[in-house]
């Protein structure tokens, strides 16, 4: 059974790779191209993966995708996958592209460490297996045998495993993937909303979105503002002291999609590491700022000649992780009812 286990995830992978080539050739279509960690004397960014709890140091000069998948009718985590990935630029170095993948099923049955142990004995899957310590997670190394014999590295984490490969499966890839996955660490517990509200007097009439149970909601000028119990403005209104915000602000665009009406911004025009989302069934753009003594994250998109903003409030990095899972929530409720 604990083979069967292993040989599914190699497959569950191994279907991974067309999607991993369209990601590369996408980006090399839309993105500048970014070399190899090893050549660039880049400072490094914190990257949180909220749904799996962990967060890992990745340089800046490459590409993190988050990929979490939802059951439609229940609303629970699936499955999450996460890219962090250069573009195979062409002039880039020798060594070719360079990508880490990692798949997390939260819905497969729990398992042990004795379980994940096992896999020093499928000889016929993988070869050079040892451990692997991140300090945070104690797991197993590998080389996957076969014509994609890429390194593996497999950790229990949350009685699951978060099973991680790297391509091109180079010494060179190996250490710059190892200099990453070093860096890993479980965060504080995301708080997720368990006793959740849809509607409430003062949300708008045209959309709702679930919150925690319990939190204030107001209308606020052109939107609509939830916030939580410790919530405290300054005295003259301009820094958020304590407690978080979610808000959803409407007015006219100017312009026919989000990618344009960003542009026309000098101030979200030079914001980088903008991704791409889908709320309501909406392409969105998705992205982080520092404004004027706002720290918040947005999402935003076009429907109707409309402009809708989901913004997300914090006072600090702290207080971003630890309600992260409410925005999510947020995101993936947003709903039109007219």
């Amino acid at each position: 059974m604990k083979k069967i286990f292993f040989i599914t995830m190699g497959a569950l992978l191994l279907v991974l790779a067309p999607i991993y080539l369209y990601i590369r050739v996408f980006s090399k279509e839309s993105t500048t191209p970014a070399q190899q960690p090893e050549q660039n004397a880049t400072k490094d960014k914190e990257y949180i993966f909220e749904e799996l709890g962990i967060s890992l140091v990745v340089p800046e000069d490459l590409h993190v995708i988050k990929s979490p998948g939802f059951n439609a009718s229940t609303g629970k985590l699936e499955s999450y996958t996460f890219y962090i990935q250069n573009y195979g630029d062409e002039s880039g170095p020798a060594t070719g592209d360079f990508q880490i993948y990692g798949l997390y099923q939260p819905s497969l049955p729990e398992i042990t460490p004795e379980d994940i142990a096992a896999i020093k004995d499928d000889a016929e899957n993988y070869v050079n297996v040892k451990e692997f310590s991140t300090g945070a997670i104690q797991g197993y190394e590998a080389r996957q045998k076969g014509e994609r014999a890429n390194y593996v590295y497999f950790f229990l984490l949350n009685e699951r495993i978060l099973k991680i490969a790297v391509s091109q499966g180079t010494e060179i890839n190996k250490a710059a993937a190892e200099k990453i996955l070093k860096t890993l660490k479980v965060i504080e517990k995301i708080q997720t909303i368990d006793d959740t509200e849809a509607t409430a007097p003062g949300m708008r009439k045209e959309y709702n979105f679930s919150y925690p149970k319990g939190w204030k909601v107001a209308k606020v000028n052109n939107a609509t503002s939830v916030t939580s119990p410790d919530y405290k403005m300054s005295g003259d209104d301009t820094v958020l002291e304590t407690g978080i915000e979610l808000a959803v602000y409407k007015k006219r665009a100017d312009s026919a999609t989000i990618n344009e009406e960003l542009a026309l911004n000098p101030v979200t025009l030079q914001i980088p590491n903008k991704t791409d989302a889908v709320v309501a069934g909406q392409n969105a753009i998705r992205y982080e700022y520092s404004y004027e003594g706002v720290n918040a994250i947005m999402t935003e998109f076009i429907k109707d000649g409309m402009r809708y903003s989901l913004r997300y409030r914090f006072t600090a990095e702290d207080s971003k992780n630890i309600y992260m899972g409410i925005y999510e929530e947020m995101l993936r409720t947003f709903e039109f009812v007219n």
